[in-house]
């Protein structure tokens, strides 16, 4: 399977993306370690995976804003979908990748309006 080089979201979930991190950042000031795109990103893929997500495809994907081999440095989430078979023959695991981040950025975003918080008990807690 060719795989692609980059990846991302949709402009919707980019949008909401970059609230969450603007909301979970400490403000200029204040001591904490910022988050960037990346750990979200992959915060919402792991998520995905151990749930065993199957998310629908994107529609009106625009914004391919992640360099796969910065974003995967090494190919860890690669090899963790494809051990866990989570992606059918001939379909990409790039673009599953891609999808679970979506699904997920959404549902975190989801939760962040009604109570203000990441899901952290859904995430860390079994």
């Amino acid at each position: 399977m060719n795989e692609p080089g980059r990846i991302g979201l949709t402009d919707e979930a980019s949008a909401q993306l970059d609230e969450l991190l603007a909301d979970l950042n400490p403000s200029k000031g204040e001591e904490g370690i910022s988050l960037i795109k990346f750990d979200l990103y992959r915060l919402a893929v792991a998520v995905g995976i151990r749930k065993g997500t199957k998310p629908p495809a994107l529609i009106d994907k625009r914004n391919s804003s992640f360099r796969v081999a910065e974003l995967d440095e090494g190919g860890i989430l690669y090899a963790v979908v494809e051990s866990a078979s989570l992606v059918d023959e001939g379909e990409s695991i790039y673009e599953y990748i891609e999808r679970l981040a979506e699904q997920g950025i959404r549902e975190f975003y989801a939760e962040s309006i009604k109570t203000g918080l990441l899901p952290f008990d859904e995430i860390f807690v079994e």
